[in-house]
This record gives structure tokens, C-alpha cells and sequence, in this order.
């Protein structure tokens, strides 16, 4: 359910290391670092339970798509069980649908056999906005719409999760990343739709050590 990052702008191999470590210790379902790290990365995964993902034009999004196409095409190379992407939200915003669809569906057919989650940022988005998003990112071919980047100086809400849920219903799995460091707001999201969580590694480790201090099942009838 949690995918754990390391996505500082000081980054470091070790960072990388010790997020795998922790990967082993939890069995954590993918995890995430800079693209500089990748190579590493896939090798250390290998023999875990956690899946090998990229990231394309993160986190920005603003980059051309031939530029995403070409970053999807080497990263494809090293193997990986999915792969996210953002959007170009100024084209969203701008109401260039067809380059954003088009953004999407390149995308989608460079990175052929893998799960794709497009990330469509909507804390910077209008609830009229997040919608369109989430219909091209099912026209495109998206297998998760995936709520921001974490970049964005607010967080997802309760109320982003929702929207996009009743948007996309079962044509699209939901993935939550941005403000997401306790495990009270990991349950509220996920009842309201949300299937994977994207979480900075010491959040992440500090959710799942919260859970199993409980000590027993979690009794989602119960959350809010």
C-alpha cells in the first residue's frame, strides 16, 4: 500500500540504501529515488518484494513530450514494473486537451507492459480541472491517477481524494502522495478510495511502525 521515496534535492547513494533497507525490513510495495540513482536502485531490488518504479519529467511535468517519450524508452531499459509521469498542468490550465491526451498516450505506448500512474498535481488545480485531468488520464491509457508530485507547497486533501475517486470510479486505481505523514490521514484516504499511498522513507517507516504498535487488524469501519 505505501511506496516510500527519497526525493530531496541533496540525495544521496546512501539515502538510497538505507530506503532499500527499509524496503526488505517492511516489504514495501515499490519505492522511488532520483533518476541519477536508477541503475543502482534496480540492482539492489533485485530479490525483494519491492517493485522497481521510474519517474518521467518529475517533478515538473513541463518537459516536451518527445523529451518524456525518450527518458521513457532508456528507463524501460532497466526493467521497471511502473512508471509514473506528470503532466504538463500548464497545458492543462492553457485548455490544450489534445496535448496533454496526446502527452499521455505517448507515454503510455513507450512504456508498454508496465503499470503507468500519471500524476496530475491537484493541489494547483481547480475542481473543474482535477476532472478533465482524470478523464484524459483514462483516455490515455493511465492505469492510476496519482494526486501530486509532493513538491507542491499543499497537500492532497480528503476532499481531492473523494473528487477524483467518484471521478474515475473503477476505470482507474487511485495513489495518493503529498502530505500523507501519519497513518490517521493513510486511513481517511483510504476509505475514501485511495489504494497506494506515495510517502517520503521516514514518514513512510514512521506510518508502518504506528500500525504494528497497534498490534491487530485495523478496523476501517471505524475511521472517519
Amino acid at each position: 500500500m505505501m511506496d516510500p521515496s527519497v526525493l530531496k534535492l541533496d540525495t544521496t547513494l546512501e539515502d538510497v540504501e538505507e530506503m532499500v533497507e527499509a524496503c526488505k525490513k517492511y516489504d514495501f510495495g515499490s519505492c522511488f529515488c532520483w533518476p541519477c540513482y536508477y541503475p543502482q536502485l534496480a540492482e539492489m531490488l533485485k530479490g525483494t518484494n519491492t517493485a522497481f518504479g521510474t519517474s518521467l519529467a518529475f517533478p515538473s511535468g513541463q518537459e516536451s513530450t518527445e523529451t518524456k517519450v525518450y527518458l521513457a524508452h532508456e528507463f524501460m531499459k532497466l526493467n521497471p514494473v511502473e512508471n509514473d509521469m506528470v503532466i504538463n498542468v500548464g497545458w492543462l490550465k492553457s485548455g490544450r486537451y489534445d496535448l496533454v491526451l496526446n502527452d499521455i498516450k505517448a507515454v503510455r505506448e513507450a512504456t508498454k507492459g508496465t503499470s503507468l500512474k500519471v500524476i496530475i498535481e491537484a493541489m494547483v488545480l481547480t475542481d473543474e480541472e482535477i476532472v478533465k485531468a482524470c478523464e484524459l488520464c483514462i483516455e490515455g491509457g493511465a492505469d492510476y491517477v496519482k494526486t501530486g508530485t509532493g513538491f507542491s507547497q499543499t497537500p492532497t486533501t480528503l476532499h481531492h481524494v473523494e473528487l477524483i475517486h467518484k471521478t474515475v470510479g473503477d476505470r482507474a486505481k487511485l495513489k495518493v502522495a503529498g502530505g500523507v505523514r501519519d497513518l490517521d490521514t493513510l486511513l481517511k484516504m483510504y476509505k475514501r478510495g485511495a489504494c497506494r499511498f506515495g510517502i517520503g522513507m521516514k514518514s513512510a517507516v514512521k506510518i508502518i511502525e504506528e500500525a504494528i504498535a497497534i498490534g491487530h487488524d485495523i478496523d476501517i469501519s471505524t475511521v472517519e
